[in-house]
């Protein structure tokens, strides 16, 4: 497996029953369908935050080909958890096809994104996550129970040094597969010395990495790195 690809759905406030019923849907029943190996559907908070939105949706997929990937896509099956006519403010599905080059931790007790060669029929070269282009992150934690109310105090210093990378952040959001203590962030990055300055040397930001580990917020993490080797439908700056 070794393509990922990360959908954000918008759903119009007339369509947000709906969007929680294709929650329901794919709880009940996930896709099965060929070469989709580890899946996510996640819902988002608004602005990083407690609050849910329920305008929003994150399915993230894992498969073996990219034309695996592109026949699902076009399926009707899939067709059937899109948005219909009637968002206008943004683009109702956006995709980020991404390329793993880092992963470390476990989601659900698994590595869902090993690191291999090229992706089947991308025509991406092998060094391609050297280049000047731009880098996805991922991280996603189970939070501990009795850190939560700690864990949520500093999430806004955390967004707030979000908000402070102007164009050197192309999007930003925040998503989870449980309210409260299943917290993913995807965002994506001009390219990779970017990412480092944030990650490494970024006052404020090193400072509340080093609490995750004092106070021992989460149960179970995972950090990943990815190639961004196409941006379907995100505007610049997509927070």
């Amino acid at each position: 497996m070794s393509l990922v690809t990360v959908t954000v759905l918008n759903f119009a406030p007339g369509q947000r029953y709906r969007a929680f019923a294709n929650m329901g849907r794919w709880l009940m029943k996930p896709f099965d369908v060929p070469g989709l190996g580890f899946q996510k559907m996640m819902g988002t908070g608004k602005n990083f935050g407690l609050w849910p939105d329920f305008s929003r949706y994150v399915f993230l997929g894992v498969w073996a080909t990219e034309a695996q990937a592109t026949a699902f896509f076009a399926s009707e099956q899939w067709q059937s958890f899109l948005p219909t006519a009637g968002y206008t403010a943004t683009s109702p599905t956006s995709t980020l096809y991404l390329q793993p080059i880092k992963s470390h931790g476990l989601w659900d007790g698994v590595d869902p994104f090993p690191v291999t060669t090229n992706v089947p029929g991308s025509n991406v070269p092998t060094d391609a996550a050297t280049a000047d282009r731009p880098i996805a992150v991922l991280t996603r934690a189970s939070i501990r129970t009795g850190a939560l109310l700690d864990f949520w105090r500093n999430v806004p210093e955390a967004r707030k040094r979000i908000d402070e990378q102007g164009d050197n952040l192309l999007m930003a959001l925040g998503a989870g597969e449980k309210p409260l203590v299943q917290q993913c962030t995807i965002s994506v990055w001009q390219n990779a010395a970017l990412v480092d300055q944030f990650a490494y040397r970024q006052s404020g930001h090193r400072e509340i990495v080093k609490k995750t580990r004092q106070r021992k917020w989460y149960s179970e993490e995972l950090f990943a790195r990815f190639t961004v080797l196409r941006m379907d439908g995100f505007n610049e700056n997509a927070n």
